[in-house]
């Protein structure tokens, strides 16, 4: 069992949970995490209950968003590494990250309970969703096949748009929370959940090596829908912006599948020897592309300098 001190992030990315020691198990297929949103609604269209429940707040609409947002690893990796307080400051724009910018750029509501990853809720709103022979086995971590039938396909696109776990083995309290929500059971504020997950993310990243963090980044569309929402505000182009030196190291970067316990790293194809400026939580340190080489910043523990090229 992880330990009551283990981060709550750290948790959620793990495949298996002795939580459900008493529980029917099924073997596990390992695979990467998939933690990029949808880029199309074609599952979401399929989906009748999905519909009706999204369409409620506009959240099919952001839901539009991603689908045409062309979103940018890249951009989401700097900007959770340079986010301090509730600004990020890129290429010497700077973003602020609040419940209020992220209502305005997704054109979702700020109103609503604020809600987070580690808030508990009572375990009555549970049965609703979950299979009655399952009930007694409920535990802070369950079994994605505890729940109903009826709520799967809706929970994966919720999953898929809002929490980007990357995989859809185990639940939390905030799952249960998310349906009941987007069931119109009790309103939660989706602004304030968004931010405070962009918020969790980057103290977590912020303290690890980079291809620990490469591993680790999500919510890119919800990323790049703030920052482009905020530069147009500031009368900056996308094109511009993205133009700058500091992302010029990014340009040509490719995703490399593993599979097994690896998710995707990226692999850096410009050799320019134009380093891209990292902030750590310990220090400061260069990022190199040249080389295809990726330097661990000194002070993180276990951070190693890489023996060959990739």
């Amino acid at each position: 069992m992880a330990s009551e001190h283990s981060s709550d992030y750290e948790v959620e990315t793990q495949s298996d949970s002795p939580l459900e020691e008493k529980a029917p198990q099924r073997p596990h297929k390992s695979g990467r995490h998939v933690r990029e949103e949808p880029t199309t609604l074609i599952e979401l269209q399929a989906c009748p209950l999905a519909m009706s429940c999204f369409q409620h707040q506009s959240f099919y609409e952001l839901c539009q968003k991603v689908a045409s947002v062309q979103f940018h690893h890249e951009l989401a990796h700097l900007f959770v590494l340079h986010l301090h307080g509730d600004q990020s400051i890129l290429a010497g724009v700077t973003f602020t990250l609040t419940p209020e910018s992220v209502s305005l750029a997704m054109g979702i509501p700020n109103i609503g309970e604020p809600w987070h990853k580690k808030q508990k809720i009572d375990w009555k709103h549970y049965e609703p969703y979950i299979k009655t022979i399952f009930l007694r086995h409920l535990k802070r971590v369950f079994s994605f096949r505890y729940l109903k039938d009826e709520y799967a396909p809706l929970m994966r696109l919720i999953m898929k748009y809002f929490s980007c776990e990357g995989r859809f083995s185990h639940l939390y309290a905030y799952h249960i929370r998310l349906l009941m929500h987007f069931t119109r059971v009790r309103m939660m504020n989706i602004s304030y959940f968004i931010f405070r997950n962009i918020e969790r993310m980057t103290t977590f990243i912020q303290r690890k090596t980079p291809q620990q963090q490469l591993n680790s980044v999500y919510h890119f569309a919800l990323i790049k829908i703030l920052v482009v929402h905020q530069l147009g505000l500031q009368g900056i182009t996308w094109d511009d912006f993205i133009s700058h030196d500091s992302f010029r190291a990014s340009r040509g970067v490719s995703e490399v599948e593993h599979e097994g316990e690896h998710s995707h790293w990226y692999e850096c194809h410009d050799t320019s020897s134009v380093p891209v400026f990292i902030t750590y939580q310990r220090g400061v340190r260069h990022l190199f592309a040249e080389a295809r080489r990726v330097l661990s910043p000194p002070g993180v523990e276990g951070a190693s300098l890489p023996t060959s090229t990739l």
